[in-house]
């Protein structure tokens, strides 16, 4: 089939403002409020923050911050000129303004979509962001009086600039112009600007230098400063601010060590990440539990900052999962094709004989990576943070809101170890993974998780899962491996029946990747034993029913295209049989007109599956007929 490249995602933030959210006012009141009455309240905020009274001003901006976490309203914000009202308060004598300034346009950024992206663009918001950072470039914390309120504008400043660039590659662009990697590379002094300014300038720079290499070889010429915040040194080993700090350096890092091709640094970066991953979320887990109250109580201060301490570490390892992820495919980006959607004739036939094979995973990675990954037990680790939090746990956490921010980040952090595992899985050999047995253990875990016991409505979770669990059969799908010689009926069962549960369709789309793939392993096993042979006919049969029903064509070609697979070769008497006993031939006759029909009406939705797509479309009428004449 066609390669599918799985895009970049964008990870929630959190919102170190503490300011109040949209979601804090009342609902019920929220749905009368009408578009006039909203008109109102924005015209009076935008006067606020034009005010020459600070505390005006100050309130008018954290009232539009609340009020833009809804996306109609984030947009028409954008639209009324924000980027030119908010953009003198960046450069505001005052610290608070320009930190309540930065943070409001921020969240105008996250929640407006790209329409208002493109208007603060369009209104140059970009400049004045430049602008009011040159101003830090002799600032000297030690002798600013106002050290707090400085630090905490500045702070807000590369928070909004690093949401920009995530988001608009004009952004990039314009950071490239300005020099902005040079210019902050000063702000890497522990010493003199503290931990927490240097980690957020360390994780905007990474952010920065993606898919950037004019940002990257402006980077490499500080290779050595960058690698010197690594002998940071903390007296509390599990002291969150320093694991932070160095799990972001170790994103920055693999930027320079892909561009320069050294494999040193990639096992200092592993390094750097396992430590990360070694601390036991468990434990983590167990403390937060003794420390939140099961009323509604006001924690301590000491409380508080435990409390911090061991999420921030739950987010560095959240991170780490991430900067992993990318480490095991740092090589895999040459390999993407441009495919030009109008040349995908909805009507006629693809002459071209040969299909279109799908590009293999990155399963070579360098030597001393691989040693490096079975040193430090890498897979034991991420498969590790895969494990749900047990209901027990849940029912404690769940009685205040404290709690559930906390089951939020492990859900997250189980997500990431998913989608990390994925690209492991796809890009390491078996050996590395704990051998076949290992990773066929890991198939049957994740499956009875996703089919049977996850919560079909958390979306991100069972989607990273089922991308695992596809990457674990692609990867058992070798001749030599035995594992699934007892493979009954009622083992996947489970599987076929968990599809109804889910709404999502790249859960579908694994999921007719994982089922096609298991035939495909079972029917080229010599003499078909009778329950491969019933696992055979039923995957087909769910393969081709689904097809008729799925309203996606991507998801459609897919089941589609593992039909082709499956029935590719026809020496077998037994695959014969099965081809009759299902209909095959009458079936997909059917199933033409309406892939060719759907094809038409989503044309200008196929993105990355345009491959796929393309593949069966040039296929699937010479495959009915040579079906027909071996009949």
């Amino acid at each position: 089939m066609g390669k599918v490249r799985t895009k970049r995602r964008k990870f929630h933030k959190e919102n170190p403002t503490g300011l109040p959210s949209v979601k804090d006012f009342d609902l019920e009141e929220a749905e009368t409020v009408t578009n006039e009455d909203r008109e109102i309240a924005l015209q009076r905020v935008l006067e606020e923050i034009q005010s020459a009274n600070i505390e005006e001003k100050l309130s008018g901006l954290q009232t539009m911050e609340s009020m833009c976490c809804d996306t109609l309203l984030a947009v028409q914000i954008a639209s009324n000129r924000i980027a030119k009202i908010l953009g003198p308060s960046l450069l505001d004598p005052n610290a608070s303004v320009r930190a309540c300034s930065a943070s409001a346009l921020r969240t105008v950024v996250e929640h407006g979509d790209e329409k208002a992206h493109e208007i603060l663009m369009i209104d140059d918001v970009m400049s004045p962001i430049c602008a009011s950072l040159k101003q830090y470039l002799d600032w000297q914390p030690k002798d600013d009086k106002r050290k707090g309120d400085n630090d905490q504008a500045f702070l807000q400043t590369i928070l909004l600039l690093s949401t920009l660039c995530e988001y608009n590659e004009q952004a990039i662009l314009h950071c490239n112009r300005e020099n902005i990697v040079s210019l902050l590379i000063k702000f890497l002094d522990i010493t003199v600007y503290g931990i927490e300014i240097v980690t957020v300038v360390t994780k905007y720079l990474s952010c920065l230098l993606d898919d950037n290499l004019a940002a990257v070889k402006q980077l490499s010429s500080y290779e050595d400063t960058v690698l010197q915040l690594l002998t940071f040194e903390s007296n509390d080993k599990n002291n969150a601010d320093a694991i932070c700090l160095k799990t972001a350096v170790s994103g920055l890092l693999l930027h320079l060590a892909s561009y320069t091709e050294n494999t040193s640094i990639i096992c200092t970066i592993v390094n750097v990440l396992s430590s990360t991953l070694s601390i036991d979320h468990n434990f983590l887990l167990c403390d937060l539990v003794s420390i939140l109250p099961h009323e509604k109580n006001a924690l301590s201060s000491s409380a508080k900052k435990r409390v911090r301490n061991d999420t921030s570490i739950l987010g560095a390892q959240q991170h780490a999962l991430a900067i992993l992820a990318n480490l095991s495919v740092y090589k895999d980006e040459d390999s993407e094709s441009e495919f030009d959607f109008d040349d995908l004739d909805c009507e006629t036939e693809d002459t071209n004989d040969e299909r279109m094979e799908e590009t293999p995973p990155n399963a070579s990675l360098p030597v001393e990576v691989v040693e490096i990954f079975k040193s430090c037990a890498i897979i034991d680790k991420v498969w590790d943070k895969t494990k749900a939090v047990d209901t027990d746990t849940i029912e404690i956490l769940e009685q205040n809101t404290d709690g559930k921010e906390i089951i939020n980040e492990m859900r997250l952090l189980n997500a990431r170890a998913y989608y990390c595992l994925t690209n492991l899985i796809s890009s390491s050999e078996l050996d590395v993974l704990g051998g076949t047995n290992n990773v066929y253990r890991m198939w049957i875990d994740i499956g009875t998780f996703v089919f049977k016991n996850a919560d079909p409505t958390d979306k991100n979770l069972v989607e990273s899962a089922a991308a695992a669990l596809s990457a674990a059969i692609k990867k058992l799908a070798q001749p030599n491996i035995k594992v699934f010689d007892r493979l009954t009926l009622n083992d996947i069962e489970f599987m076929i029946d968990g599809e109804r549960r889910y709404p999502n369709p790249d859960v579908r789309l694994h999921l007719m990747r994982i089922l096609g793939s298991l035939a495909c392993i079972l029917r080229f096993k010599d003499n078909i034993p009778p329950d491969h042979y019933e696992v055979i006919k039923r995957v087909s049969m769910f393969l081709l029913d689904n097809s008729m029903s799925e309203p996606l064509v991507w998801i459609m070609a897919e089941a589609m295209d593992a039909i082709m697979d499956i029935f590719s070769d026809d020496d077998s008497e037994q695959i014969l049989r099965i081809e009759q006993e299902i209909q095959l031939v009458e079936k997909l006759k059917s199933l033409v007109p309406i892939f060719k029909k759907r094809l038409k009406q989503q044309k200008k939705d196929l993105g990355d599956h345009f491959a796929t797509i393309s593949t069966v479309n040039g296929n699937i009428t010479r495959f009915i007929k040579y079906k027909e004449s071996r009949m």
